[in-house]
């Protein structure tokens, strides 16, 4: 299960992703009308933009406008002798030349990353033991930026700061805009597994295929040039995962 807590509780929920996102005209054959992309789609949580934000690049150079800096409407004090204060957490920053926390970026490196940017998701995430979150692009979506993907340890490390995403900017691009609401970046938990995979021998292929051709004449339906259509079936057979925000 995934827990989360917000660095303002008037901040953006994670939200379970949606099997479409891009409005399409009428018409037949649109990706999102196929079965296995449509749950690819709706598979976990989408993390949101909470703020609008444009960036903007100048001679290989990027920025960002407005620079969003926000306070915690909960108190941390680092001691008991310490006068509790609110916690404060920038939007949007970019790598800077010459880093040396929170890890060294040697500036030929930089010089390659520099239109990465990172984005505060405002969540302070934790899963439950053995499980892991996959945070990748959100799928089947073309921008002009992508989400870095990464599986990170949320079982065992308790991250004292909100997670944030890493997006990375289209460097032939001059202007990128994210919009409040806008999906930053998808959450997808896994377990932490031995995952194997090994190649079939001869006859347990000749039991899988007959299997398949004794599936396809079941439920496929000839159509022209004797082609098998299994599209119906298919979604009405399909057992899709379910993904709810419990609040």
């Amino acid at each position: 299960m995934l827990h989360y807590f917000k660095f303002r509780q008037n901040l953006l929920d994670p939200q379970p992703a949606k099997d479409i996102y891009i409005k399409r005209p009428p018409g037949r054959g649109w990706p999102e009308q196929c079965p296995p992309v449509r749950a690819a789609n709706g598979f976990g949580f989408d993390i949101l933009a909470n703020f609008d934000i444009t960036f903007t690049q100048r001679a290989g150079l990027w920025s960002v406008k407005p620079d969003v800096i926000i306070a915690s409407d909960f108190d941390y004090a680092a001691s008991d002798q310490a006068e509790p204060k609110p916690l404060v957490q920038q939007y949007a920053w970019f790598w800077e030349k010459g880093q040396k926390l929170p890890h060294v970026i040697d500036d030929h490196v930089w010089a390659k990353i520099n239109n990465q940017v990172k984005i505060s998701s405002f969540l302070f995430l934790r899963t439950d033991a053995n499980e892991l979150l996959m945070m990748t692009d959100i799928p089947n979506m073309s921008r002009p930026w992508r989400s870095v993907s990464a599986v990170i340890d949320t079982d065992w490390y308790p991250a004292s700061y909100p997670w944030h995403v890493a997006i990375e900017l289209d460097r032939r691009e001059k202007k990128i805009r994210i919009r409040k609401g806008e999906p930053l970046a998808r959450l997808v938990p896994v377990r932490r597994d031995t995952y194997f995979c090994a190649p079939m021998s001869r006859p347990d292929f000749d039991d899988y295929f007959t299997r398949s051709q004794t599936w396809l004449t079941t439920h496929g339906q000839i159509k022209s040039e004797g082609t098998v259509d299994i599209t119906n079936t298919y979604v009405r057979q399909q057992v899709r995962s379910r993904f709810v925000v419990m609040r």
